[in-house]
C-alpha cells in the first residue's frame, strides 16, 4: 500500500475575501516545509476558525491503462493533520513569510 502524500487544505471562514495569492504562499509555504507532500486549496470555506487539512486516502487508476484500478493509502499516523495545522496556523501567523 502506498503512503498518503497528498492533501486538501479547507481555509476558515477569515480568508472569504482575501485573494488567492495568499493561499498560494500558505500552500508554497506548506510545500517548503513537507516536501514529500502536495497540498491544494479545496473549495469554499469551512465557517469556523480553523484549518480542515483533508488527507486524499485514494486515488483511481494511474493513467488511462489503469483506470478501473482503486489505490488505497496505509493508514495515517493520527499526528499528522494536528501537525499540518499547527504548521499552518504558524505560517498564517508569520504571514508565509517564508522562502
Amino acid at each position: 500500500m502506498r503512503e498518503v502524500t497528498q492533501f486538501v487544505v479547507i481555509f476558515p471562514g477569515r480568508f472569504i475575501g482575501t485573494g488567492r495569492d495568499e493561499w498560494k504562499l500558505l500552500l508554497r509555504a506548506m510545500h517548503a516545509e513537507y516536501p514529500h507532500y502536495s497540498f491544494e486549496a479545496g473549495r469554499g470555506h469551512n465557517l469556523d476558525e480553523d484549518f480542515k487539512v483533508i488527507p486524499v486516502v485514494g486515488t483511481v487508476g494511474e493513467g488511462w491503462q489503469d483506470a478501473d484500478e482503486v489505490y488505497m493509502c496505509k493508514p495515517l499516523d493520527p499526528s499528522v493533520i494536528p501537525d499540518l495545522v499547527r504548521t499552518l496556523q504558524t505560517y498564517e501567523a508569520l504571514g508565509a513569510s517564508v522562502n
